[in-house]
């Protein structure tokens, strides 16, 4: 018998979990910034259709105290929260060229939960 990935009610997201279930705030940047629009549009479309459902199911817990499943969902919320700005804001890319190098930024400290 396989474990879940997901909290059972949130399984078929589980296709994006090795893409954008990401754990901290760097490595969310990093993808926002080197994906398309059409993969990021996807991820957005996914989540953004269960995301009432999902920030009511991961209310109940402590962000300290996860378990496997619900961290991996948490860590996908994270990401969509971090990188759905493009889609929201109706961006044709993910980025302004030469408007900052974002491959010079630095991540110091972990997001929470870490």
């Amino acid at each position: 018998m396989s474990q879940n990935l997901l909290p059972k009610q949130f399984t078929d997201l589980e296709k994006y979990l090795v893409e954008w279930g990401l754990p901290n705030e760097g490595a969310r940047f990093q993808k926002l910034h080197s994906t398309n629009m059409v993969d990021l549009k996807d991820f957005y479309d996914a989540m953004c259709n269960r995301i009432e459902e999902i920030l009511d199911y991961l209310d109940q817990f402590n962000v300290n105290e996860l378990f496997l499943e619900e961290k991996n969902l948490y860590d996908l919320t994270m990401t969509f929260a971090e990188v759905a700005h493009p889609i929201d804001l109706n961006w044709q890319e993910v980025d302004f060229p030469d408007a900052y190098a974002w491959e010079k930024f630095e991540f110091r400290s972990v997001s929470i939960g870490r």
